[in-house]
């Protein structure tokens, strides 16, 4: 078989040889040049030092005058690296210089035998170097000597040059260069069943390798798209993060000029009016941030729940208008409503509808020109409440309507208004109309062309409509007096909340710490304790824990605090509370509170 190889590499041109142990190259070699010797024709060797000297030593063994055929001109052995660097400039081959140093070699080796067998190994030296460009073109510069002078060319390269997978295709191009392909020699040597099972095993390898190869791509695919969402999202969050600031500050600078004023004209009553119902505006604005944010988060973690009851759509309507009202007005705009004729009533939980219809009129009237036109629309189709919000404000690009209910999604179009939001409110729209049962779109023509969002809910079965109305503050100051301790380490919160509750005629203490907060429990025996969490040295859980252990406290103890996940809800009941609230707290809330008290 190897016999065969090489003498068909003798009359048909140009092969490589791949070799794993370094005297297998040297038989090879020894056999290629041999029987060109044997035949009395030539043979041209370009190697290292050791594989001359190996070479050599086989000619030699096996008989063959090497010193005689040497002298003859019949045996040119040279050094490859000497050789390569007279061609080679600026680490590439050079078509003129090796014409000169191999192409004239090659002639007049020619002139004194009819055949010639070249074994060059420069090709190799130029691989390991990491040069596999240049040795692929050294491989075509002794092709197109070849179309102009006949001699045979062996090259060889070891097997463990292309051990990396990035190597596939320089192999494949440094392949395609010759005529004749040698595996090495654990195949070579292997015949008849023993050969063809191996070829069988190299390709299931190969389709193996092929197939891993494949998944490896999908997976770099897939691992390169998380790592754009990773940036994206890292992205938005900065941006989250920096409107978050803006969108706090921006409520900081009116209630700190109304204080201001409230401080200059406080023999002004109606000055101090308008200043306080600023102050009430901008405290209510940075609550209703707050609060999305939680909402946010706890919808996306499944932790919050709906309070099913029958809802009358053309009055949850009306306390999203109400709720969307000022934004509206403030900015010129003018609503169209289109209810239908007929009273609608479904099931849902009246408060999240309320604000899913509210953030979409919110957004109609943040994202329109002054003076704008918006539309909301309530129908029934098919068993489900269609409710439509439509403006012609900046409308919206096809890459944004892709994304616009994303978290923290938001536009260039977007940031050019003065409203920027945090780009929550239409994640809170999607997830609150989703647990409901529906489904939300929006719809744009394009930038400049406006917007329509269309929220589809299905109208379920309902329970009678109860209707409750409650004057602000009238529950509150008509209820039975208290003895009410405040704890906060926030001292201005503590004595605010304090004063408001002496207003209304209850008896108030306010402590700052832990300990104060035992003493004046242990002194006034409070029927309320309205208690912080988040206070240095021991925290609200072990103040509740003492006054129910150490003290036998049976007031009703109320977590009041910005804490309002569930694990501090567990926490708080878990340390005897009897309920938890999150802040701020307003006259509705403590008019519950107190309702409640023992």
């Amino acid at each position: 078989m190897r016999e065969q190889q090489h003498a068909d590499i003798a009359v048909n041109g140009h092969a490589v040889q791949f070799y794993e142990r370094e005297s297998y190259l040297l038989d090879s070699v020894t056999r290629y040049i041999g029987s060109a010797l044997s035949a009395s024709n030539a043979g041209i060797l370009i190697a290292t030092a050791p594989h001359r000297e190996g070479v050599a030593q086989r000619l030699t063994a096996r008989g063959l005058d090497v010193v005689g055929a040497g002298a003859q001109g019949l045996y040119v052995a040279l050094d490859a690296r000497d050789t390569l660097n007279r061609f080679m400039v600026d680490g590439w081959p050079d078509p003129a210089r090796f014409d000169d140093t191999v192409g004239t070699l090659v002639a007049k080796t020619r002139e004194r035998a009819p055949r010639v067998h070249a074994f060059g190994e420069m090709v190799a030296l130029l691989w390991a170097e990491g040069n596999s460009e240049a040795a692929i073109r050294l491989e075509e510069l002794w092709n197109e000597l070849g179309t102009r002078q006949q001699f045979s060319l062996l090259c060889a390269y070891p097997i463990e040059a292309f051990r990396d997978t990035s190597h596939v295709k320089p192999f494949n191009d440094m392949s395609a260069t010759h005529t004749h392909v040698i595996p090495t020699e654990s195949y070579m040597e292997l015949q008849g069943d023993a050969q063809l099972r191996i070829i069988a095993q190299l390709q299931q390898q190969a389709a193996a390798l092929e197939a891993e190869t494949i998944q490896r791509r999908h997976a770099e695919a897939e691992l390169r798209k998380k790592m754009e969402q990773l940036a994206d999202a890292d992205r938005r969050k900065d941006e989250f993060l920096a409107m978050l600031g803006h969108e706090l500050r921006n409520p900081l600078a009116p209630v700190t000029t109304a204080l201001q004023l409230m401080r200059l004209h406080s023999d002004e009553p109606l000055r101090v009016s308008r200043a306080r119902e600023t102050i009430e505006r901008q405290v209510e604005h940075m609550t209703r941030l707050i609060d999305d944010l939680l909402d946010v988060s706890r919808i996306t973690r499944g932790k919050i729940e709906l309070r099913q009851e029958a809802v009358v759509v053309s009055t949850l309507v009306a306390r999203a208008v109400e709720a969307a009202r000022p934004v509206i007005d403030e900015r010129g705009h003018r609503l169209t409503l289109d209810l239908p004729d007929e009273p609608v009533t479904l099931s849902a939980d009246p408060a999240r509808l309320e604000q899913v219809l509210a953030n979409l009129l919110n957004n109609a009237a943040k994202y329109t020109d002054v003076g704008g036109r918006i539309w909301l629309r309530a129908s029934v189709d098919a068993g489900q409440l269609v409710l439509s919000v439509k403006d012609n404000g900046a409308g919206l690009t096809s890459t944004m309507r892709d994304h616009v209910f994303d978290l923290f999604v938001q536009g260039p179009e977007v940031r050019a208004y003065a409203r920027g939001g945090l780009g929550i409110g239409l994640t809170l729209v999607r997830r609150l109309v989703e647990m409901h049962g529906g489904t939300v779109e929006v719809r744009s023509d394009g930038p400049g062309l406006g917007c329509e969002f269309i929220a589809r809910l299905p109208i379920r079965p309902v329970s009678p409509v109860v209707v409750h109305h409650d004057p602000m503050g009238a529950g509150l100051a008509a209820l039975p007096k208290r003895r009410i301790l405040v704890v906060d380490d926030n001292v201005d919160a503590a004595d605010a909340l304090a004063e408001l509750l002496r207003d209304y005629g209850h008896d108030v203490h306010a402590a700052h710490d832990g300990p104060s907060a035992i003493e004046q429990a242990e002194l006034h025996r409070p029927d309320i304790v309205l208690l912080d969490i988040g206070m240095p040295g021991f925290d609200g859980y072990e103040v509740a824990r003492r006054m129910r252990g150490e003290l036998g406290l049976k007031a009703t103890l109320v977590a009041l605090t910005g804490y309002g996940e569930a694990r501090h809800r567990r926490l708080s009941r878990d340390a005897g509370f009897d309920q938890h609230v999150t802040k701020p707290v307003d006259i509705r809330k403590l008019e519950k509170l107190l309702t409640v008290a023992n």
